[in-house]
């Protein structure tokens, strides 16, 4: 293995130039594999993709991967720490509303509005800080505790629930997974990926649309060439899950089906390459027995495809929203729905990606006019559209910096344009 240090301006042009054998980064997070969050890392596995500006490396094929030098006691014990500052600023609208002959126009203020987590914020903000421990045995157990100090609702108001994971599981054979505990319920592929390894820094339509974690019990399982998984767990259905689940009649239960025809190729011994083709499906369902009883379900099917330096991705989420029933025992229903899509060129592998995304979100199927309100929960009716290019700077393995700037657009009641220019930096064990 061959290391530079690039320090020496000068070695920057031949840099430039040169690729890396890098080993591929592990498969996207799906069901129960959803990351380096679900199951515990160990002592030694394949080197990060992303070796980061100040260490340049250059890997043989045929090279052993490099230890993890935070995995403390074979594994059993890895300290996990997440730091996200932000600095935003977000660009005001305002709109003239004509009031009739006689009148003066109303004067509309986007920033009277919140149409994103971070609301119309400038200066710095402490997005994120997580603190845990994870780790796993070599009788298959593992186990993941994790804490958010700076805890948020989706509307990018403080929140009260400073746990993230707390759950152990048993995975000694590849095919099953059991975990029990609090963890993110295997739904979306953009839900189900660790916050650090998201291309992007703001993913609107997923964060607002899709579950979120949970207090319940999954179980996934699979052929032995890893070509289909098949997630499933029931959950608790309160907002902080972690009342006590003793009710079954209120309950989310979850199902996901992974495919991974990249490994089926694999198995046929058909060499591919670098290349990945993933597709998910999955379904959640739940009975509030609350005054007066209600009931949701949500639908999404998501694609991913790396092939060279490129990685697109796709997804797209539905919800129905149940009124309570009427007198008459009739039950009505608006649907919600979101998508993306989005592509990342790696423009100087291991070190610079370059991702540009669009998406859109919609409370139901019925166009709102300019009467609704532009409530940022998902229940908000109008339809919404945002377009996102981003920049990804990997400083080392464990720090990085990103620059995205977000046009979102409102398609429908008052056409706001509140755009973000956002920069971060990240450092991530």
């Amino acid at each position: 293995m061959k290391r530079f240090l690039l320090t020496p301006l000068c070695l920057l042009p031949a840099l430039l130039v040169s690729r890396p054998v890098v080993a591929q980064e592990a498969e996207p997070a799906t069901g129960s594999e959803a990351s380096p969050e679900a199951v515990a890392a160990t002592p030694v596995g394949p080197p990060p993709k992303h070796v980061g500006l100040w260490e340049y490396v250059t890997l043989k094929e045929d090279d052993p991967a490099p230890p993890d030098p935070f995995n403390l006691f074979e594994g059993r014990l890895r300290p996990i720490l997440l730091f996200r500052g932000l600095l935003v600023q977000t660009f005001e609208d305002t709109l003239a509303v004509p009031q009739g002959a006689g009148k003066p126009d109303l004067v509309l203020d986007s920033s009277k509005m919140d149409p994103s987590q971070f609301g119309h914020r400038r200066g710095f903000v402490l997005d994120s800080v997580e603190v845990g421990l994870q780790g796993r045995f070599d009788s298959g157990w593992y186990y993941l505790a994790k804490a958010e100090l700076i805890p948020r609702e989706k509307d990018g108001n403080r929140s009260s629930d400073y746990l993230k994971d707390a759950y152990f599981g048993w995975n000694q054979f590849p095919w099953l997974d059991v975990r029990v505990g609090r963890m993110k319920v295997p739904f979306s592929q953009e839900n189900l990926k660790p916050t650090a390894k998201q291309a992007l820094v703001y993913s609107p339509v997923m964060d607002i649309l899709t579950i979120k974690r949970q207090l319940g019990l999954l179980v996934s399982g699979g052929d032995p060439w890893e070509v289909a998984r098949l997630s499933a767990g029931v959950f608790n259905s309160t907002g902080l899950a972690v009342e006590q689940m003793n009710s079954f009649s209120q309950l989310l239960y979850v199902a996901r089906l992974d495919l991974r025809l990249h490994k089926l190729l694999k198995a046929l011994n058909v060499d591919a390459g670098d290349f990945e083709f993933n597709l998910g499906a999955d379904f959640a369902w739940v009975k509030q027995n609350y005054d007066p009883p209600t009931q949701h379900r949500w639908w999404g099917v998501d694609a991913h495809l790396h092939y060279w330096r490129f990685t697109a991705e796709a997804e797209v989420v539905m919800k129905d929203f149940f009124d309570p029933p009427s007198t008459g025992g009739v039950q009505q229903a608006d649907r919600g729905w979101g998508w993306y899509t989005d592509l990342t060129f790696q423009a100087w592998p291991g070190i610079i990606d370059v991702t540009g995304r669009i998406e859109e979100m919609d409370g139901d199927r019925v166009e709102r006019g300019a009467g609704s309100s532009l409530s940022i929960d998902e229940m908000s009716k109008q339809k919404k559209r945002w377009i996102t290019g981003g920049v990804s700077l990997y400083l080392s393995r464990q720090a990085r910096f990103d620059i995205d700037y977000v046009h979102r657009t409102a398609l429908e009641g008052y056409s706001f344009h509140n755009d973000v220019l956002m920069g971060m930096f990240q450092f991530d064990l």
